[in-house]
């Protein structure tokens, strides 16, 4: 499902589109919605505030809150079940006819079904090493494609910014250590995707970074890893054609398909 590209009128459409910074603007600066729906929108702004800075653990936490509080005003609402998952996973209710009575609500849920669905395929990605990279590597490349598509395609990420408060000002700050390339976010990003597949995992070393070739070497394998997937949204295919595409995680997929990239990943994987 494309993001209208008129995008950011309102918070929902905000995040729809991925600005998950001018959706808390808006929310700070425009009671358009009731005080419930309003709060649910804040954090699901924040947690896409945290997925970009890397912090999976908090954005997977952040998301089951907004879905349990859903469900309990809503009993109805459908749920999956998977394996290995006890915190609540939303499942997308039949659509509704655009400006209904409850629209907002519903593009609300299909908010929280898109986010969970991409966190729970990412989880997956990381327990599938491909053949040729060792499951740490692997991992490493994952949150640097998380680093594309949340962070280097979004340009809001390179402006000046005024966070509303202390949590989104550590969250700023983190995004900052990527945008200047610091080898530590980047592992710090890959040993907290680690453990949402893996809770009692270790930390990501340096000695993983060297692996790979340093930055250049893992931008190269990132590039070629996003090269190889199919468009986005990267969550269960039936779940794919009925959410909306974020649009940095579009451009970002776009530019890794760029014709000069063809085959790329698998001679990486060979060499």
């Amino acid at each position: 499902m494309t993001t209208d590209r008129g995008a950011a009128s309102d918070p929902i459409s905000a995040l729809e589109a991925g600005a998950w910074r001018a959706a808390q603007r808006q929310l700070r600066e425009d009671r358009q919605y009731d005080a419930m729906l309003g709060a649910e929108l804040r954090t699901i702004a924040r947690a896409m505030a945290y997925r970009a800075a890397g912090d999976h653990g908090s954005a997977w936490t952040a998301l089951a809150k907004v879905a349990a509080g859903l469900r309990r005003r809503q009993p109805s609402l459908p749920v999956l079940r998977p394996n290995g998952i006890d915190a609540i996973q939303l499942a997308l209710p039949p659509e509704r006819e655009p400006d209904s009575p409850g629209w907002a609500a519903y593009r609300t849920i299909r908010l929280v079904c898109r986010e969970q669905g991409e966190l729970r395929q990412l989880r997956r990605r990381a327990g599938d090493s491909p053949i040729g990279l060792t499951e740490d590597r692997h991992i490493l490349v994952l949150a640097f494609v998380e680093y594309l598509c949340w962070v280097e395609f979004d340009l809001s990420s390179w402006a000046p910014k005024s966070p509303p408060d202390e949590d989104l000002a550590a969250v700023e700050t983190r995004i900052a250590e990527f945008t200047d390339r610091r080898r530590e976010a980047l592992l710090r990003s890959a040993t907290d995707l680690r453990r949402l597949y893996r809770p009692t995992s270790g930390g990501m070393t340096r000695a993983v970074w060297d692996r790979v070739d340093q930055y250049h070497g893992l931008r190269w394998l990132a590039l070629n890893e996003l090269a190889s997937r199919s468009a986005p949204p990267w969550t269960e295919p039936a779940l794919a054609g009925r959410v909306p595409v974020r649009l940095w995680a579009e451009r970002a997929w776009e530019s890794a398909k760029a014709p000069e990239s063809d085959g790329l990943y698998e001679f990486a994987l060979e060499s």
